[in-house]
């Protein structure tokens, strides 16, 4: 399995400190985030998830399985985990990055530094919504534009969207069966929150202090489930100031070792 499939540098940075590595939400891409890469702190590198089933991968079939997914991504996962890292996860890629944490271990994998949930109930909490993935196509496609996340012309275009519906109903599937053990993580949470985001109630965010044996902070966001596309500006606010925090630490660490 080559490595390469998965890891997206848009601006690599062989002396950075720090890397933010971010996965994607169900049915997105590396190309949420390629456009954060010129606005970090000019020591973290920035390196996207590209799972199988999507862009440059719309040929390979997509993890449907927590676990799998999981295995697959930690099988590759140390080309990237030399140097100290942040894990961000943006809706069911939250719930990846903290999955994929609580078995670093298990792996022989470094854990990250910091964790950065985003627009994602605590992955012990229980969808509010009913199953998605096993709807009839119509429906199924009607659900999709209810959620808002899937651009108007690609739900119209029924050629495009037949091509894209198994990837979207693997991706729900994970989103509908999986439930996390409620174990707190050895690193500290961040967790960024849309203040209209009917997907994920206000005690649903607060259970992710649940999991964490150093601390949770939460940031409310203006705007709907996709806040991370459409108020990229304050989110990456939140994130710089994060990750800044983590990269000092490690500098620090370099000087004193």
């Amino acid at each position: 399995m080559s490595a390469n499939k998965w890891f997206v540098r848009p601006q690599p940075r062989p002396s950075a400190a720090l890397r933010l590595i971010c996965l994607p939400y169900a049915g997105g891409s590396a190309a949420t985030y390629v456009p954060w890469a010129a606005q970090l702190p000019a020591d973290v590198e920035l390196i996207a998830v590209q799972p199988p089933g999507r862009a440059s991968r719309i040929g390979e079939r997509p993890h449907a399985e927590m676990n799998a997914l999981v295995a697959d991504l930690a099988a590759v996962f140390h080309e990237v985990s030399d140097k100290p890292y942040v894990l961000f996860g943006h809706s069911l890629g939250s719930r990846v990055a903290f999955e994929f944490t609580r078995q670093c271990p298990g792996f022989g994998l470094p854990q990250p530094r910091l964790l950065i949930g985003s627009g994602s109930r605590a992955p012990h909490f229980p969808s509010v919504r009913e199953s998605v993935h096993d709807l009839p196509e119509a429906a199924f496609v009607d659900k999709l534009r209810e959620l808002n996340g899937t651009p108007e012309e690609v739900l119209n275009n029924r050629e495009l969207i037949q091509f894209l519906i198994p990837l979207l109903r693997a991706d729900f599937k994970i989103a509908d069966v999986y439930r996390a053990t409620p174990a707190p993580l050895p690193c500290p949470l961040v967790v960024l929150a849309g203040t209209e985001d009917w997907e994920v109630t206000r005690e649903a965010v607060e259970g992710w202090r649940e999991l964490s044996e150093h601390g949770c902070d939460i940031h409310w966001i203006p705007g709907g489930h996709f806040f991370v596309e459409h108020n990229r500006a304050l989110v990456l606010e939140k994130v710089n100031a994060a990750v800044a925090r983590v990269a000092q630490a490690v500098r620090f660490e370099r000087v004193v070792a």
